[in-house]
């Protein structure tokens, strides 16, 4: 069984989450919500002591299936962690697990500060592990994660969020994502990145790119005003971002529609742009008109050791079908009809 040296979460991600959701959403009213009174004995764990877990996945399938529910922009799958049920956000812009602290607070944890809070300012995070995840057929054991607050998540969409789902859970897979159509295929392969189930060999894709999974997320170059950018692949995220301190050239393909002054978890305030994004070419392909957040984003990039242009976000994901393929590190696509005329 694969074991895995564990490694905190960047809480910039949660940072955005919160700047996407005040820009785009309106309140939802919800109930309180008690806390899990789960607790596994043993599992105390000792200050300054990493986690060495697995997050190898499971179950006897070659190829399966995920339905996805919908919670406006963001992508939903059903699961139970430890007997109690639930959704998990499907985030490829974080690297691992990251569950809510309102149900798995009463776990043993351990904490550690950590660099890159939405407005760059010093955040604790909690770290626990998850005894078994079920989702369908696929299961898991023994999974670190960090915890978060995501209960601002929960108030605006008026529904149950476990946790978020990051790359460290599926990158043993090919990876198809079909978000017009709300589902998830995941098939195991081989070490050269090919399907194991026989005479399934898969979609044929218009497109083709290489991708860098090296820093536990999904980075993949385009272009914008002729500039070469790197960008994030997220699909929690609910608009496309773009980095404040692009060159000029890029942002006059932006079309700047109203801004914002958002505080983080600490008492500094960071301005935010919403707007519209002109272009982007990916492969031989040009996109369309997508909504986007112009921020900075210096402490993201650092936190992942990285230069992180921009993330590309719902918007993007419901252009088209999507592969992504971390053995080959290829992502492959082909446009909905729509896109195409």
């Amino acid at each position: 069984m694969k074991r895995l040296h564990y490694k905190g979460l960047c809480p910039l991600k949660i940072g955005l989450l919160i700047v996407m959701l005040a820009g785009l959403c309106s309140p939802a009213a919800t109930g309180s919500i008690p806390p899990s009174s789960l607790r596994e004995p043993g599992d105390d764990i000792p200050p300054g002591v990493p986690f060495v877990l697995s997050d190898e996945p499971l179950g006897l399938f070659s190829t399966i299936t995920i339905p996805l529910k919908r919670a406006g922009r963001l992508f939903l799958i059903e699961t139970t962690i430890d007997g109690q049920s639930g959704n998990l956000i499907f985030d490829t812009g974080a690297s691992g697990l990251v569950l809510n602290k309102t149900y798995f607070r009463k776990y043993a944890s351990f904490e550690k500060n950590t660099g890159g809070g939405i407005t760059g300012e010093m955040a604790k995070v909690e770290h626990i592990k998850v005894g078994r995840i079920d989702i369908s057929d696929l299961y898991y054991e023994n999974v670190p994660a960090d915890l978060a607050d995501l209960s601002h998540i929960e108030n605006r969409r008026n529904i149950k969020v476990l946790g978020l789902m990051g790359i460290n859970l599926i990158r043993q897979f090919e990876v198809t994502f079909d978000a017009l159509h709300n589902k998830l295929v995941l098939s195991r392969v081989d070490k050269a990145g090919n399907r194991l189930e026989p005479g399934k060999p898969g979609l044929n894709f218009d497109y083709r790119q290489k991708i860098d999974t090296q820093h536990d997320i999904i980075l993949i170059e385009g272009k914008i005003g002729e500039k070469v950018l790197t960008f994030c692949l997220d699909t929690g995220a609910e608009t496309n971002v773009l980095s404040a301190g692009l060159p000029k050239k890029v942002m006059n393909t932006v079309q700047i529609t109203r801004r914002s002054n958002m505080v983080g978890s600490g008492s500094r305030g960071v301005e935010v742009l919403y707007g519209t994004m002109k272009e982007l070419l990916l492969s031989k392909h040009q996109f369309g008109e997508m909504e986007t957040v112009v921020r900075n984003m210096e402490a993201m990039s650092e936190a992942y050791g990285c230069t992180i242009d921009g993330m590309l976000g719902f918007d993007f994901w419901q252009k088209g079908i999507f592969c992504i393929n971390f053995y080959t590190n290829e992502i492959s696509f082909s446009m909905n009809k729509a896109e195409k005329l």
